[in-house]
């Protein structure tokens, strides 16, 4: 009679653990894809920045399907394989770029040391506060961006 429980506790505890296993995980699956193309600002390509694609899907159980990543651009031209790639689906897009300001001042590590302050010079419509964003297909993506 112990043999027969004993089997019958093992069976249901594994059934758990099956059930348990199976209910899913807690990460909302999505496909990423390879983008590119340039940023120019007021007429110019950018000479350097980063470019930040943000998925802007439906949320679901307090999640977004996807991750934001960044790109570096450079010389105006920004690439972003597949294995880097932005989420498929609307994302919306960040773009920053920092240039001296011709002031100095004494660098955080102390010593004594001045260096050129840098500063954020894209306009907040573009970063912080940017109103930019495009749909990412599955496959390659060709994005341009024309700041003013």
């Amino acid at each position: 009679m112990h043999l027969k429980n004993s089997i019958n506790i093992l069976s249901a505890g594994m059934l758990l653990l099956v059930a348990v296993g199976c209910s899913g995980s807690t990460e909302l699956k999505f496909s990423k894809a390879q983008v590119q193309g340039t940023v120019s600002y007021r007429g110019k390509p950018l000479e350097s920045g980063k470019i930040r694609f943000i998925p802007d899907g439906k949320v679901v159980n307090g999640q977004v399907a996807g991750k934001a990543v960044f790109g570096d651009i450079k010389d105006g031209k920004y690439n972003l394989t597949t294995e880097q790639g932005a989420t498929v689906g609307k994302n919306r897009v960040e773009i920053k770029s920092y240039r001296g300001t011709g002031r100095m001042v004494v660098t955080s590590a102390g010593e004594g040391k001045k260096e050129e302050e840098v500063a954020q010079f894209i306009p907040e419509d573009y970063n912080t506060n940017s109103t930019l964003s495009v749909e990412i297909k599955e496959g390659e993506n060709v994005h341009d961006f024309d700041l003013k």
